[in-house]
């Protein structure tokens, strides 16, 4: 059984007195110990999916579907139990540590303090563990940089802090937001590297929100393509790069610069549709070049093991 499962999830905001769904009845598996990636577009509903899941929409937000982790549906327990499981159970990475990191609080007391919260360890316990989880995310120096602050640390070492507190517990699943973001190339890599290596020592599962193709390739097991609020293909990260089926996904490949590559970039026309003009049929179909009178009807997501949203399946 999948350790986690979203199940027709639809996520939707009142604007001008009516209910806009901005994701739209998406589903999907989470395997133990597998990563699996959700890209797109900024405002395609890949963040708020993962705030979800953790429970952390604004009371504005309603939701319907399941989100089911270990067999229980997350939309349906009390506050004070989803509590218990996040931070703990479920944990997330935010995307930018130095808005996400209290810059009045000494690095070591934001690593202590979910230990103490979930696992009831005392303070000098929580500390200790908060320099060995410190030298498990490879930062130098570890007990010294348990006094320091956020400011006092470079982005890099502040987003292995931000790893430090998400495996803090040793959760079952580790959501990461754009986690290497603002990170320069190498950098990136090594939080890459690492996030995969305790992803194998630690039995963890992983569920990467992200724009960046490169990071999916290095990263991903399965892949989820995330277009207007629709999940429009998922795949193996095989499959995704060898044989993309959606218009969309080929063309937000087409527009990745690649060494082996010599033929000019082609960007993809248009943008996203705002939640509250979303075309009837297929999400994609003013922006896409092989678009037919057909994708004016909604298009389902179908296939096994490599599924899409497209009424020609590939043909493109």
């Amino acid at each position: 059984m999948s350790i986690l499962s979203v199940r027709d999830l639809k996520i939707s905001f009142k604007l001008q007195g009516a209910w806009h769904p901005a994701v739209n009845g998406i589903s999907f598996d989470v395997e133990r110990n597998e990563t699996v990636c959700i890209v797109g577009e900024s405002g395609c509903g890949k963040s708020i999916t993962a705030l979800s899941i953790m429970g952390l929409l604004t009371p504005a937000a309603r939701l319907e579907g399941a989100i089911e982790y270990n067999g229980q549906n997350l939309l349906e327990i009390s506050e004070k139990d989803l509590e218990k499981i996040r931070g703990d159970k479920l944990s997330m990475i935010f995307q930018e540590p130095m808005t996400s990191l209290n810059p009045v609080l000494k690095i070591g007391q934001q690593i202590a303090e979910p230990l103490i919260f979930h696992k009831g360890l005392s303070l000098n316990d929580a500390w200790k563990e908060a320099k060995e989880l410190l030298e498990l995310v490879r930062i130098p120096d570890a007990s010294a940089r348990l006094n320091q602050y956020p400011h006092q640390l470079s982005g890099g070492m502040r987003q292995r802090v931000m790893i430090a507190i998400g495996l803090a517990c040793k959760p079952d699943i580790l959501i990461a937001d754009e986690p290497t973001t603002a990170l320069d190339v190498t950098i990136q890599a090594q939080v890459l590297a690492l996030l995969d290596e305790i992803r194998k020592e630690q039995d963890l599962s992983i569920i990467m929100i992200t724009h960046d193709l490169g990071v999916v390739a290095n990263i991903a097991d399965r892949v989820a393509v995330m277009y207007a609020g629709d999940l429009v293909e998922m795949a193996s990260v095989q499959n995704l790069f060898e044989t993309p089926t959606y218009p969309y996904t080929q063309a937000f490949l087409s527009s990745i610069p690649r060494a082996d590559r010599a033929d000019k970039l082609k960007p993809i026309r248009g943008q996203v549709p705002p939640i509250y003009d979303m075309p009837e049929g297929c999400r994609f179909s003013p922006r896409c070049d092989e678009a037919t009178e057909k994708c004016n009807q909604k298009p389902v997501l179908a296939g096994k093991m490599h599924q899409t949203r497209c009424w020609m399946r590939g043909e493109v």
